[in-house]
């Protein structure tokens, strides 16, 4: 399952097909996986559906998602397993995979390259609209070109003419910021020293 961790105002513009937020995450998917893992029994989410193998992260160019998917490894140590450290022992202990996605941005790219790539390579009966959309926008579940892309330091990482860069306002951009340093200092506050126990 893709997690998209970015902001609302973000994942309005679009979201890669098939993500979920964050906090439908924690809320629809969490709740039952802790209940397979207390329960040591196959259990399945509330709708029926199988519970996910792996849990992706992603955000514009995965530096939030990659913290994001550090803390639920952190947070849910029996739940979570680091896709990097994937070996034989993980398929024995069953736990859920967890990664990292480069970014929203990096998809958008590989997604455009490729379907230039279909539409180069394809015969022409073939109907290129039928195909799944990539990048959508949420709230009418269609195909969109609009990418947020936090900040217009960013927008140069969209290698495509085809894609529309939505950023924040120079005000958006400065209180998120605030916001970000207020986290970092409260949660670095809130940790202890190991070498003096502070």
């Amino acid at each position: 399952i893709l997690v998209d961790v970015r902001s609302k105002s973000e994942r309005d513009v679009s979201i890669i097909s098939g993500a979920v937020s964050l906090d439908d995450f924690k809320a629809k998917f969490l709740p039952s996986l802790e209940a397979k893992f207390e329960d040591n029994v196959d259990v399945e989410r509330v709708d029926n559906s199988p519970l996910p193998d792996m849990v992706v992260t992603y955000c514009t160019i995965g530096f939030r998602s990659g913290l994001e998917a550090r803390k639920l490894m952190h947070d849910y140590p029996t739940l979570f397993e680091s896709w990097t450290a994937l070996s034989e022992n993980s398929c024995e202990n069953k736990k859920t995979l967890i990664g990292n996605l480069d970014g929203i941005l990096a998809f958008a790219n590989a997604s455009r390259s490729l379907e230039l790539e279909y539409q180069i390579e394809a015969s022409t009966d073939v109907n290129l609209s039928s195909l799944q959309p990539l990048i959508i926008n949420c709230q009418t579940n269609t195909a969109t070109n609009r990418v947020h892309v936090y900040g217009k330091a960013w927008k140069v990482y969209l290698s495509d003419e085809y894609y529309e860069a939505v950023t924040f306002s120079r005000i958006e951009f400065a209180w998120r910021g605030v916001i970000v340093l207020a986290r970092s200092c409260l949660s670095s506050r809130s940790k202890t020293c190991s070498c003096c126990k502070i």
